[in-house]
């Protein structure tokens, strides 16, 4: 493929310089055909014939027609000129010479033509469609003479093989030269940079995703450039995958363990006490419930990217919404000594899934409550920007770390896993699944922060919405 692209480019420029040099050529061929340097010579003989036999005719003694007729035949054979003879009114008087068989046209008014340029003459065209030249000379006040010849023509075979073929196979071959260089060049700028991208796409197949080089023309580069992104995309998306399945089997493998455990102790009769079977059967009811529930958000959050959720639009009160949450979190921001507040403002109700928007403000404040240290303040605030309504839970606790920012809201990952532990420890899904439950209300999420003076988690909703989910009119 890439020689073929390769033939193609300089066969095309071939084809497009002959076409060039075959499209002057014919200009050329017709420049010349109708070029006044073709007749120029047959003006100069004709204004010669004309002088001579006028001067000629004034010089006789005694002018008769006779006389006259003889002198124009006989100087009109000599130089190849037909000579006519007209009355002041235009009416042919004698036509002799050279082609004077020929029908003539009307004339009129042929003393306005004595005194023309040396260099031009006039045309008149025969019933039999050839054209003439001729120029006008004054034999006296009411008679003058008129000097015709054929207009020279040159055929265009003639010119072709006598003036064009030579310089034309001469530029045609220098130019089919520099065609074929020119076109391998080019075709090497343009192919060998898309080798390399094909030669990058195979080795993708067996995860070597190294970056393309971006060279050749610009719209070669935008396509390697597109190669790149494309790579780096399936890169992330492929190690995305690995992990998951990673995160996964590793948030069952614990609870499995001890299920496992647990039933064994009581099938081989280890757990034998009343107490003991209730402990085991109490850890496996904890350890499948941690699992079911890894196994519900997994599905959720499959669904909300995918966009098969079933949201439910209806009309959301923020302020109301947010306050239940604050007192349902109150009794655990007591237990743990932080001081939990709400800056909320009274607006209309949003278009949302009351039920979703709860659970992402939930986990964001479990989370400020859950790192922040002893003491703090977990503030809910609520204000109006623009056409969205901004909900920021804020708090003044460890913080994130710059490192750890980018990737905060990816699906089971976890800035310090240290800060949690035992069964209360969570697997890293609220984040992203807050992530996909925003989206899919056509808003964003955010969070600053830095180390030791907390973060600040923001939530940016639309306002502007209808039921379907549609802008409301203006």
């Amino acid at each position: 493929m890439n020689s073929s692209l390769r033939s193609r480019l300089w066969l095309s420029y071939a084809v497009l310089i002959l076409v060039v040099l075959s499209v002057v050529a014919t200009g050329l061929v017709v420049a010349l055909q109708r070029s006044p340097v073709l007749y120029r010579q047959v003006i100069q003989r004709l204004n010669l014939a004309g002088a001579s036999a006028s001067q000629r005719i004034d010089d006789l003694p005694r002018v008769t027609v006779e006389r006259q007729n003889q002198l124009l035949q006989r100087e009109g054979e000599l130089r190849q000129v037909r000579f006519i003879v007209l009355s002041a009114a235009g009416t042919v008087l004698d036509d002799v010479g050279a082609g004077s068989g020929t029908p003539l046209p009307k004339f009129s008014a042929p003393d306005a033509l004595v005194n023309q340029d040396s260099l031009l003459a006039n045309t008149f065209r025969d019933p039999r469609g050839s054209d003439w030249l001729y120029t006008v000379n004054s034999l006296d006040n009411q008679h003058f003479l008129i000097s015709a010849a054929l207009r020279p023509t040159l055929p265009i075979r003639s010119i072709f093989r006598d003036e064009i073929l030579g310089p034309f196979l001469q530029a045609a071959i220098i130019a089919g030269f520099l065609a074929i260089g020119l076109g391998l060049l080019i075709g090497q700028w343009i192919a060998n940079p898309l080798k390399r991208m094909a030669n990058s796409a195979r080795r993708m197949e067996t995860g070597n995703y190294e970056p393309i080089p971006l060279e050749g023309p610009r719209e070669v580069q935008q396509l390697g450039e597109a190669l790149n992104e494309m790579a780096h995309r399936v890169q992330t998306s492929q190690q995305s995958q690995r992990n998951f399945v990673a995160n996964v089997s590793h948030e069952l493998k614990t609870p499995l363990t001890s299920i496992q455990g647990f039933a064994q102790a009581i099938l081989d009769g280890t757990a034998r006490t009343t107490e003991m079977l209730a402990q085991a059967a109490g850890v496996i009811y904890s350890e499948a419930g941690r699992m079911n529930h890894l196994v519900m958000d997994l599905l959720a959050l499959a669904r909300l990217e995918a966009g098969t959720a079933d949201l439910q639009r209806t009309p959301v009160d923020l302020n109301a919404l947010l306050k239940s949450i604050a007192d349902k979190f109150s009794i655990q921001a007591h237990q743990v000594q932080i001081n939990l507040c709400t800056e909320l403002i009274q607006l209309p109700p949003i278009i949302g899934d009351g039920d979703r928007l709860a659970q992402v403000f939930i986990n964001l404040v479990d989370n400020a409550l859950k790192f922040s240290t002893t003491g703090g303040t977990v503030t809910i605030r609520m204000a109006a920007v623009d056409e969205a309504v901004w909900v920021k839970v804020i708090d003044n606790g460890v913080g994130i770390a710059a490192e750890d920012l980018p990737r905060i809201f990816e699906r089971f990952y976890q800035a310090d896993k240290s800060r949690q532990g035992g069964a209360g420890r969570g697997v890293g899904l609220g984040l992203a699944i807050a992530v996909q439950i925003i989206t899919a209300h056509g808003g964003r999420i955010w969070v600053e922060s830095q180390v030791g003076q907390g973060s600040t988690f923001t939530v940016s909703l639309p306002n502007h919405l209808t039921l379907d989910g549609r802008r409301k009119p203006a």
